[in-house]
């Protein structure tokens, strides 16, 4: 009854989402698809609160084109940035291997003097190593904050051109 009320005032695209996890912190794919096939595919469909890259995947599959989430900011503010596993690798919701987490807190990236991703273009990868942010990290530096969160965005863009 909602979607047709709302189809009935004609929006120009359609949400669903705020929170969209079950109580384990898995994606509710199930009422996410439900959603997206009460709306026409012709209205975009934004997923609201979902920013984990397996999930926007998930939901790019199911006709979803909108995200917004502040995972990708918040995981590089603490340390966990975003790499591709090579370079052009195409995400799919089935297998999660075209992705991982680096985790700049690790003591093996002391010294690291490679970038945070060898297949990235973002300004933290092309003039910062790994044993470098991981100093920023560990002095407590707000220089990291903003290099890691440029990073993980830089990632989510070239997520959605891969999506696209």
């Amino acid at each position: 009854q909602c979607a047709e009320a709302l189809l009935a005032i004609g929006f120009d695209g359609f949400g669903y989402g705020g929170w969209p996890l079950d109580a384990e912190g898995t994606l509710v794919t199930e009422m996410l698809a439900y959603t997206r096939e009460l709306v026409p595919a012709a209205f975009p469909m934004h997923a609201l609160g979902v920013g984990h890259p397996a999930n926007i995947t998930a939901c790019a599959g199911m006709g979803y084109s909108l995200f917004d989430s502040a995972l990708p900011t918040r995981d590089a503010r603490r340390g966990r940035l975003y790499i591709f596993t090579e370079a052009g690798a195409q995400p799919t919701a089935l297998d999660k291997a075209w992705f991982r987490f680096l985790y700049i807190t690790d003591d093996k990236y002391i010294k690291a003097a490679e970038p945070i991703s060898p297949h990235c273009d973002c300004l933290t990868c092309r003039h910062y190593t790994r044993g470098y942010l991981h100093h920023l990290f560990r002095s407590n530096e707000a220089t990291f904050q903003r290099l890691a969160t440029i990073h993980n965005l830089r990632f989510m863009v070239q997520l959605m051109e891969r999506l696209a």
